[in-house]
C-alpha cells in the first residue's frame, strides 16, 4: 500500500514497544495488566503530574503537584503503572567565553561537564500503591524487586545550575489497543508533558495511522525584536535575557530559558525566570539545546547571526553568520546525548537568531521545538502505521532577521512482545533551520542582503526489537536569499538506531509479562454426612490464588455450581493473603443453586478464601464431587465484558468429595410359618393350635442401625359388637427366638421384653422398667396376660443386613 508522507510540522512521536524477554521470576514487578480495558486511543491518554521536591533513590513515596489540566483525567489509583522521569538535570559551565558547557577552554562553547552522569533521562516504571487525586499529594510506590526507587529525582529552581525537573506520567494499561491518528501528548511546558506512554497487555493494531507528537518536546528559542545594549560583546557566549541583545538559546536538558518558542502553539513563551545559570542569551549551547545567534554588533543587535540546532541522538547544526560583518558568531549546535534504552531525553530545542526588525512578525527568528518522547510496550502488533518522533522545523518566514535553529529529534524506542513491527515506519528527524530573508534577491557585493539562517536539528534515538523501518536523519539548515545560501550554517548531524529488549527497560514489567495466573482449590471440612428426615449441611472452602511476580487480577468472581439437592444456606468467613481486597460486598442469597461471591482484586502472590455453608435436602444420599470457578477481567481483551476463567478440576482430588449417607430404613416382612400355610390371624384352625410367627427385618437404609428393637402385638380379634379387643391367643413362654445374619447384632437375654395392656409404642429403649412384664411360669407354658413381645437388640446393623425374630402363640 502507498502512505501519505509523514508531514514535518507535526511533532515527535517516541514510540516504547517492549520486547518480551525473560526475566528472574523473583525481579518482576507488575503492575495491572489490561487495568484501562480495551480503547480505540485517540488525544492525549496520559495524565501528568510534576514532581514537587526530590524523591531519593531508594524512596518508596513520591510527592507531586496537582496534575496538569490539559492532559487526561483520570488521577492515580492503585494498581496504576507510573512512569517516573528526570526530564532536566545537567551541569554546565556558565562562563561567558570558550569554557561555556563543556568547561573546556578554548572549545566551542557548547555541551555539558557531566552529560555522561547527570540523572537526565534517566526514568523507571513503578506500580502505585495508593489513591492520589488530580489535586496531587504523595503517591506510594512499589519499584524494582518490589523496593523503592532506583534513582534520585531532583526538582530545583536555577541557580548555579540550570532547572532542574522530573515528572510522574501515568501509563494507561490497555487489554488491547488500536491507533488513530490523533493520538499525541501534551507539548512540554516546562514542567510536564512532552511523553505519550502506554502500556498493551494484548494486541495493538496500528491501524495505518499516522501518530506524532513531533515539536512537542524542549522548546526552541524564543525570537524577539530587540533594539540592543550597552556592555556586551561580539564574543558573547551567555549573557542575560534582559540585557536586550543577542538570540535566546534553547531549551533542553540543562535547563530552561526565560523566552522559549512553543511550536506546538506558535507563540513565544515568558517564562518570567531565568532557567540556566548567568543567562540565557547568545551562542552557547547548553548540553542538548541549541545557542542562541551572537550579534556582532550588539549595541544594535542589527548583525543578525542564526540560531543553532537543538539536538539528541545526533549533534545540532551552526547558525549561519552575520549580515555585513560575515561574522562566524551563530549559535552553537546542541550536543549529541547518550542515549540508552535506560536513559532517554527529549529532543532539544533550536537556538534563535538575533533580531531588530521584524516587528510585524511576532515570532520571526524562533527556534523550533525538539520531538517528544514516547513509550509504549505492547504484546503483540498488527498493521501498518507511522510514529512521528520529528524536530519542528524553526520559523520560516522571517525576513531581515537571523533565522533559528531546528529542533532535534526526539527519541524512539520501539519493542514487541510477540512481533509485528514489519508494518511501522518510525521517524525522529531533525526540523530544518530557519530560512533568513529568503526571498531577498542575489546581489553582487555582498550576494544580496545575506542574513545567518538556522542550524538544522539533530536526529533522534531509535530502538526496535524489530524489522521497523528507521528513519533518524539530521536536520538540514534554513537558506538566505534567492541563492538559497547557508551562509555558514550547518545540517545536524544524524541520529543513532539500535536494538533493544524488554530486560532494557528499568523498573515494572511490561503487561504482556506479568498477565495473572489464578488458580482455584475447593476442599471440605465435611467429608462424611450423615442424613436426617430435616436434611443436613455441609461446609465448603474454596481457595483462589494468583502466582507472585505477576500483575492484579480485577473484577475476580468466584462461583460455585452446587449438586442437585444442595442449596447454598451462608458465608462463614472471607479472608485474604497478600495484598487482595475486595471493592465492595456482594454475596450470595440463601438458597442460591450456584452461589456468587463478586467484587475481588488478587494482586501476584495474594489470594482471597471462602468458607461457606451449604443446605442437603433430605433423602440426598451418595458421593458428591464439586467443581468451583473464578471468573476475572481478561487482561487482553478486546471486549470489555470479556472475562477470563480458572477453574478447580473436582475429578483431580478427593479434598472437595462430599459423601452424604442416608439415614437406616429397617424393613419388616411378618408371616406365620407354622402350621404350613397358615394365616396370621386364628380364623380357620381349631382352639389348642400352636401358631408360630416369623418377622424377618432387613437395613435397607445407608448406614448402620443401632439398638434395634422390635415389637409385635400377640394376635387378637375384635367383637364387633362390642368393638373391644377379644383375647384369641396366648404366648407360648421361651419360644421367642432371635436369628442374626451379622455378628454386631446380639440380642442378650434381659433384653426380651413381655408387655401387658400398656403399648410401648414409640417408647425409646431401654424401655422403662414400669412397661414391662415378667410373666410366670416355665418355658413351654403358656400365658394369656401378654399382649405385646419385644426384642431390644445391642449393637450394629450394617446396611443389607437382616435378620429374623420367632415366636408362637396357641389359640384359646
Amino acid at each position: 500500500m502507498t502512505r501519505p508522507a509523514p508531514s514535518r510540522a507535526l511533532s515527535a512521536l517516541l514510540f516504547l514497544l517492549i520486547c518480551l524477554a525473560p526475566r528472574a521470576a523473583s525481579a518482576q514487578v507488575c503492575a495491572t495488566p489490561g487495568k484501562d480495558g480495551p480503547a480505540t486511543l485517540s488525544g492525549v491518554v496520559n495524565t501528568y503530574f510534576p514532581g514537587s521536591s526530590t524523591a531519593s533513590a531508594g524512596a518508596t513515596t513520591v510527592s507531586v503537584g496537582g496534575a496538569r489540566a490539559d492532559g487526561a483525567s483520570p488521577g492515580i489509583t492503585e494498581g496504576d503503572l507510573l512512569l517516573v522521569i528526570q526530564m532536566q538535570d545537567a551541569d554546565i559551565n556558565s562562563e561567558n567565553g570558550s569554557r561555556y558547557g563543556d568547561g573546556v577552554n578554548g572549545g566551542d562553547a557548547r555541551g555539558s561537564t557531566n552529560v555522561a552522569t547527570s540523572s537526565a533521562g534517566r526514568y523507571e516504571y513503578v506500580v502505585a500503591m495508593n489513591n492520589v487525586t488530580t489535586a496531587g499529594g504523595s503517591v506510594q510506590i512499589r519499584g524494582t524487586n518490589g523496593g523503592g526507587l532506583v534513582n534520585t529525582y531532583t526538582n530545583a529552581n536555577a541557580g548555579t545550575q540550570g532547572q532542574r525537573r522530573f515528572q510522574v506520567v501515568r501509563v494507561p494499561q490497555y487489554s488491547s489497543a488500536t491507533l488513530s491518528s490523533t493520538l499525541t501528548a501534551a507539548p512540554w511546558d516546562g514542567a510536564t508533558g512532552g511523553i505519550l506512554a502506554f502500556d498493551v497487555a494484548g494486541a495493538l493494531n496500528l491501524n495505518s495511522a499516522v501518530v506524532s507528537v513531533a515539536g512537542r518536546g524542549f522548546r526552541g528559542g524564543g525570537g524577539r525584536m530587540m533594539s540592543g545594549g550597552t556592555g556586551q560583546a561580539a564574543t558573547d557566549r551567555v549573557v542575560m535575557s534582559t540585557t536586550n541583545t543577542h538570540g535566546s538559546k534553547g531549551e533542553g536538558i540543562a535547563g530552561t530559558p526565560r523566552y522559549t518558542y512553543n511550536s506546538v502553539t506558535g507563540a513565544v513563551e515568558d517564562n518570567v525566570f531565568e532557567g540556566l545559570p548567568n543567562g540565557s542569551h547568545a551562542r552557547g549551547a547548553p548540553a542538548n539545546a541549541g545557542g542562541g545567534g551572537t550579534d556582532s554588533a550588539p549595541n544594535l543587535n542589527e548583525e543578525n547571526s542564526g540560531g543553532g540546532g537543538g539536538a539528541n541522538g545526533g549533534a545540532g547544526g551552526l547558525g549561519g553568520n552575520t549580515w555585513r560583518t560575515t561574522s562566524a558568531t551563530g549559535g552553537y549546535g546542541g550536543v549529541q546525548f547518550p542515549a540508552a534504552a535506560n536513559r532517554l531525553v527529549m529532543g532539544g530545542g533550536g537556538g534563535a537568531g538575533t533580531r531588530n526588525n521584524s516587528p510585524l512578525l511576532p515570532v520571526a527568528s524562533s527556534g523550533g521545538s525538539g520531538g517528544g518522547l514516547v513509550m509504549v510496550r505492547a504484546g503483540t502488533v498488527s498493521g501498518s502505521g507511522d510514529i512521528l518522533a520529528d524536530g519542528a522545523d524553526a520559523y520560516q518566514a522571517t525576513l531581515n532577521d537571523g533565522g533559528g535553529g531546528g529542533g532535534a529529534g526526539g527519541s524512539v524506542v520501539v519493542v514487541a512482545a510477540g512481533g509485528g513491527l514489519g508494518g511501522l515506519r518510525v521517524f525522529a528527524r531533525g526540523g530544518r533551520g530557519g530560512d533568513a530573508w529568503r526571498n531577498q534577491p542575489t546581489g553582487s557585493t555582498p550576494p544580496g542582503e545575506r542574513h545567518g539562517p538556522g542550524g538544522g536539528g539533530g536526529g533522534g534515538v531509535v530502538l526496535t526489537s524489530g524489522a521497523a523501518a528507521v528513519t533518524v536523519t539530521g536536520g538540514a539548515t534554513g537558506l538566505t536569499t534567492q541563492a538559497a545560501d547557508s551562509y555558514g550554517a550547518t545540517g545536524g548531524a544524524a541520529g543513532t538506531s539500535s536494538t533493544t529488549t524488554a530486560a532494557s527497560i528499568p523498573g515494572a514489567s511490561m503487561g504482556a509479562q506479568c498477565l495473572p495466573t489464578l488458580s482455584a482449590t475447593k476442599t471440605t471440612s465435611t467429608p462424611t454426612l450423615n442424613n436426617t428426615s430435616s436434611g443436613v449441611a455441609a461446609t465448603y472452602t474454596i481457595v483462589v490464588s494468583n502466582v507472585a511476580n505477576r500483575g492484579a487480577a480485577v473484577r475476580v468472581s468466584v462461583s460455585d455450581t452446587l449438586p442437585a439437592g444442595f442449596t447454598y444456606a451462608s458465608t462463614g468467613s472471607i479472608s485474604y493473603t497478600g495484598t487482595a481486597t475486595r471493592t465492595s460486598t456482594t454475596d450470595p442469597a440463601a438458597g442460591d443453586a450456584v452461589p456468587v461471591w463478586r467484587a475481588f482484586r488478587v494482586p501476584g502472590g495474594s489470594s482471597v478464601r471462602i468458607t461457606f455453608t451449604v443446605n442437603i435436602a433430605a433423602g440426598v444420599s451418595g458421593t458428591f464431587q464439586n467443581p468451583a470457578t473464578g471468573f476475572y477481567a481478561d487482561p487482553v481483551r478486546t471486549v470489555d465484558t470479556t472475562d477470563a476463567s480458572v477453574s478447580y478440576n473436582s475429578a483431580s482430588s478427593t479434598g472437595e468429595d462430599v459423601t452424604v449417607v442416608a439415614p437406616p430404613l429397617i424393613r419388616l416382612v411378618k408371616s406365620c410359618v407354622s402350621p404350613a400355610n397358615c394365616e396370621t390371624t386364628p380364623t380357620g384352625h381349631r382352639p389348642g393350635t400352636e401358631l408360630t410367627y416369623s418377622i424377618t427385618f432387613t437395613n435397607e437404609g445407608g448406614r448402620s442401625a443401632q439398638n434395634v428393637y422390635i415389637v409385635d402385638v400377640i394376635p387378637y380379634s375384635v367383637d364387633m359388637t362390642n368393638s373391644v379387643n377379644v383375647r384369641t391367643t396366648e404366648l407360648r413362654l421361651g419360644s421367642t427366638v432371635f436369628t442374626p445374619n451379622t455378628s454386631t447384632l446380639t440380642l442378650p437375654a434381659a433384653n426380651i421384653r413381655h408387655f401387658t395392656d400398656a403399648v410401648p409404642f414409640g417408647a425409646v429403649a431401654p424401655w422403662t422398667p414400669s412397661a414391662n412384664y415378667s410373666p410366670s411360669g416355665a418355658a413351654g407354658t403358656f400365658d394369656p396376660a401378654v399382649t405385646f413381645i419385644g426384642w431390644q437388640l445391642s449393637g450394629s446393623m450394617p446396611p443389607n443386613t437382616s435378620g429374623t425374630v420367632t415366636f408362637t402363640v396357641r389359640i384359646r
